[in-house]
């Protein structure tokens, strides 16, 4: 009958100043690219959309629980059936996650994925930080 051996512990990534010329490079390249007008411009157009977008979903999020823990009355309104607001109210945070996310498809393939693209090119062809 044959042993296995044990599996080899995976090695550990390089630390600070190791590795080869081109990893250096390239770090430094991404740490330049920081920097960059192209990549500030690409960021601030990412967080123009995350920040107001997530305020108005916690702002929602926010109603739905103090209208549930403090408007009783009016979340347990029959609308029809067994179907009350409180509910109508639940389905909606679920209607809204998805929307968020479509919006959110539909707004990084047309003001994101282009200038995102670019920022990587530069820096794959070493025009990391340079703006050119």
């Amino acid at each position: 009958m044959a042993t296995q051996r044990p599996p080899e512990p995976p090695t550990p990534p390089p630390g600070p100043g190791e590795g080869s010329p081109e990893e250096q490079l390239s770090e430094a390249a991404v740490i330049a690219m920081h920097s960059d007008p192209r990549f500030q411009t690409l960021k601030k157009s990412l967080y123009s959309f995350i920040f107001p977008m997530s305020l108005a979903f916690m702002a929602w999020y926010l109603l739905y629980v103090f209208m549930t823990a403090f408007a009783r009355d009016l979340m347990s309104t029959q609308l029809f059936g067994n179907v009350n607001l409180a509910l109508v109210f639940g389905v909606l945070q679920f209607v809204t996650t998805f929307g968020i996310a479509i919006l959110y498809s539909s707004y990084s393939r047309k003001r994101l994925d282009t200038a995102a693209a670019v920022v990587r090119e530069a820096l794959e062809n070493g025009d990391g930080g340079t703006g050119k």
